[in-house]
C-alpha cells in the first residue's frame, strides 16, 4: 500500500505528535508499505529517511520556535513527485499548512483522504492571549476534518469532546503506545537523582513543553502548599523547554531543577529517577508523556480532562484533580508524598498498565482502518499482514 503522509511536524522535532508519526513511518516500512512524507524543511532532519520525502520551505514561528510554518503551496515539481508516487491514501496528520496541502491534493486528485486530530489548537489560543479566536478555530477544524473519510483521535475522551462540538461521527481511535523497554524503572539512577535534587526525600517530575497552555502555573502554586503540609523534603524537576522557560526559571522557588531537553535513554533515566509524575495540562488530546512516566514506574497526578483520562485510573495508576484547581492538585501530590506504600503500589500498577500498550498493536489497528477506508474503492490495493514487527526485529 502507498501512503502519502502530510504533517507540519516530524522528527527530530521533540513533541508527542512528531514521535508518533516517526513511529508510523517505521512501522509502515517494516510492514512493507511505501510511504511518501510531506513535511516542512525541518532543521536537523535525517536526509536518509527510508521514504520519498517532500520538504516544503517555511518560516520559524516566533512563539513556537521548534516548529516551522511551511509555505501554503506545493509547487509544480512537488506535485509531480506526489503524482508519480501514486498514493492509495492521503493522511493529513495535522491541520496547519502542510495538512491543508494534503487535503487539497487528495481532493483534486480523487484519492481517499483521512485526517488526524492530535492538538487542541482552539483552546491553546487562550494561553497566548487570543481566546477571542477560539470559536473561529473550532469552525476551521470542523471544516478541515469534515472532508475526511475517517478522522483519527488519540483517545476516547477526545472523540467525545469533538462529537459534542459538532464534528462528524466518522471517527476512530488511533491510540498511543509506549516503549516499555526504553521507559522502565530499571533506568533509575541514584547519581542522577542526587544531581537533580540533592537531599530530597521525594522528587516530583514534569516532562513536556514549558508553555502557557501546559498550566505550569498550577505546579508553582501547588508546590509551596505541599511543602507547608509535610515534613518531607520535596523537589520538583522540569524536563523540556519552551517559550515560558525563562520566566519560569525567574519565578521558581528553591528546590526546582531544570534539566532542559532530554531524549532516548537520558530522558528515560530522568523519568525513572523521580517518584511522582505531575502533569497539570488540561488541553491534552492524549498526553504521551503520561504513558512514558507510567512505564517508568511513576504514579501520575493529572487533571480530570482530556486524553489523560484514558490512562490515569484514580487510585490505581494515579489521581485526577479538578482542572485548574491547584489546591486539589496539592492534595493528591501530598497523599503520594506522605504514603510510601501507596506510592509503591500505584507505581507497580502504572507500569503494568503501560506494558499493555503495544505500539505494534496500535499500528496494526491503524492499518486495518486504512484498509476499511479503501475497501471497495480500489480492489487492487492490498494491505499486507506484516511478516515482522519492529518489536521482533
Amino acid at each position: 500500500m502507498r501512503i502519502a503522509l502530510f504533517t507540519d511536524t516530524f522528527r527530530p522535532t521533540l513533541n508527542g505528535v512528531a514521535r508518533a508519526l516517526g513511529l508510523l513511518v517505521d512501522h509502515a516500512t517494516a510492514a512493507d508499505h511505501e510511504v511518501l512524507l510531506v513535511t516542512p524543511d525541518i532543521d536537523g532532519a535525517d536526509r536518509d529517511e527510508p521514504t520519498v520525502h517532500v520538504r516544503i520551505p517555511g518560516l520559524t514561528l516566533p512563539f513556537y520556535r521548534e516548529l516551522k510554518a511551511a509555505r501554503p503551496w506545493l509547487g509544480r515539481a512537488n506535485r509531480a513527485r506526489i503524482r508519480a508516487f501514486a498514493p492509495d491514501i492521503v493522511h493529513s496528520a495535522t491541520e496547519a499548512s502542510i495538512g491543508l496541502l494534503g487535503r487539497r491534493w487528495a481532493t483534486a486528485n480523487g484519492v481517499p483522504f483521512v485526517s488526524s486530530y492530535c492538538t487542541n489548537f482552539a483552546e491553546y489560543a487562550g494561553g497566548y492571549g487570543m481566546g477571542a479566536l477560539e470559536g473561529r478555530v473550532w469552525a476551521l477544524l470542523r471544516w478541515f476534518h469534515g472532508g475526511a473519510r475517517l478522522t483519527f483521535c488519540p483517545s476516547e475522551a477526545t472523540r467525545r469532546d469533538l462529537l459534542s462540538r459538532g464534528f462528524h461521527d466518522r471517527m476512530r481511535i488511533w491510540g498511543r503506545g509506549v516503549d516499555s523497554a526504553l521507559f522502565s524503572p530499571a533506568r533509575r539512577s541514584e547519581a542522577l537523582r542526587r544531581a537533580m535534587a540533592p537531599d530530597a526525600d521525594v522528587v516530583l517530575a514534569y516532562v513536556g513543553r514549558i508553555a502557557p497552555e501546559k498550566r505550569i502555573d498550577l505546579l508553582l502554586e501547588a508546590l509551596p502548599e505541599v511543602r507547608r503540609r509535610t515534613s518531607r523534603r520535596v523537589a520538583l524537576v522540569f524536563v523540556g523547554g519552551g517559550p515560558a522557560l525563562d520566566d519560569l526559571k525567574g519565578s521558581a522557588p528553591a528546590g526546582v531543577h531544570f534539566a532542559g531537553y532530554r531524549t532516548g535513554e537520558d530522558l528515560a533515566a530522568h523519568y525513572a529517577s523521580a517518584d511522582v509524575f505531575v502533569f497539570p495540562s488540561d488541553t491534552e488530546t492524549f498526553g504521551q508523556v503520561v504513558t512514558e512516566a507510567m512505564a517508568s514506574g511513576l504514579p501520575v497526578v493529572a487533571p480530570a480532562r482530556g486524553g489523560v483520562m484514558d490512562t490515569v485510573v484514580p487510585g490505581r495508576t494515579g489521581f485526577l484533580f479538578e482542572p485548574g484547581n491547584a489546591s486539589e492538585l496539592a492534595d493528591h501530590v501530598l497523599r503520594l508524598v506522605e504514603d510510601d506504600a501507596l506510592r509503591a503500589r500505584l507505581a507497580v500498577e502504572a507500569r503494568a498498565e503501560a506494558e499493555r500498550r503495544s505500539w505494534d498493536d496500535i499500528f496494526r489497528r491503524l492499518f486495518d482502518d486504512y484498509r476499511e477506508t479503501l475497501s471497495g474503492l480500489n480492489p487492487s490495493v492490498t494491505l499486507r499482514t506484516p511478516k515482522r514487527t519492529l518489536a521482533s526485529r
